[in-house]
């Protein structure tokens, strides 16, 4: 018969052992418990703008070159040496500096206050620079903004808009026409900018029936038309005659001959007269 000549193990220590190893169970899936309830409290909403891992909060201003990120909007880059402040929602004002804003949202959502304009972005993807006095450049590389004051000036991809010390906006320019062209338009020298117009300028020339006299609404005119025929409703009588809705027709042929899409909103947006 086979025998076990060395002692019994003692199984009290095994015993002892045991609670051990259930309190490293249990400390794990505490720990394990506390990460998952530390994601869902730091994972913003979706209406939420974040910096990193913070939330944004209104009335926060950020004034370093760091990205924003909205999962209902899209992202904000801020550049060196700016001045932006959340002002909530979708809001904020842009007192200087430069932003590069790419958004998701439906059109009319996300909104830059600056100090003589306002930017309404209608599904897009720009660049705002505003200087220390006021004065701006927005260049729109995707969808469409509409800048916003006593006036208004909508642009489209591929083009450029200033905001003049008063305010003033100049109409949307195309950043491919001719140098020339744009700096007469920029300085409101028909007589030179009206000859060297492209038929893509077409939609710089029909925003500038809204300014001009009645003469240069002419001059106007007659180019406009010879780039893209107007319609038979809007005659040259009609133009020194002005009114809000002149040249409503005339926008469609104005922007397909200008090589971009109408703007989609969800409800319908008048093209400036």
């Amino acid at each position: 018969m086979y025998r076990y000549r060395r002692p019994m193990p003692d199984f009290r220590a095994v015993e002892r052992r045991r609670p051990r190893r259930r309190t490293w169970t249990w400390l794990a899936a505490a720990a394990a418990l506390v990460i998952v309830i530390a994601a869902i409290v730091v994972r913003p909403r979706t209406n939420e703008w974040t910096m990193g891992l913070r939330i944004v909060r209104p009335g926060d201003v950020i004034n370093s070159n760091v990205r924003l990120r909205s999962r209902a909007v899209g992202v904000i880059d801020v550049g060196n040496q700016t001045t932006l402040r959340f002002l909530g929602r979708n809001r904020f004002e842009l007192t200087a500096g430069t932003i590069h804003a790419k958004t998701t949202s439906q059109p009319g959502i996300f909104i830059v206050d600056t100090p003589r304009a306002r930017a309404v972005d209608l599904g897009c993807e720009y660049t705002l620079s505003i200087a220390p006095n006021g004065t701006g450049l927005l260049r729109v590389s995707a969808g469409w903004v509409g800048l916003n004051n006593w006036g208004q000036s909508l642009v489209p991809q591929g083009a450029k808009a200033t905001i003049g010390p008063h305010g003033k906006l100049s109409p949307p320019i195309f950043e491919d026409a001719s140098p020339a062209f744009q700096e007469a338009i920029l300085r409101g020298d028909l007589k030179t900018a009206l000859p060297l117009a492209r038929r893509r300028d077409a939609l710089t020339l029909i925003n500038l029936f809204r300014f001009a006299t009645t003469e240069e609404r002419l001059m106007v005119y007659d180019r406009l038309n010879q780039l893209v025929p107007a319609p038979p409703s809007v005659t040259r009588d009609a133009i020194r005659n002005w009114e809000f809705l002149t040249v409503e027709s005339w926008w469609a042929d104005v922007l397909k001959a200008s090589g971009v899409n109408a703007i989609k909103k969800k409800k319908r947006m008048l093209p400036p007269a």
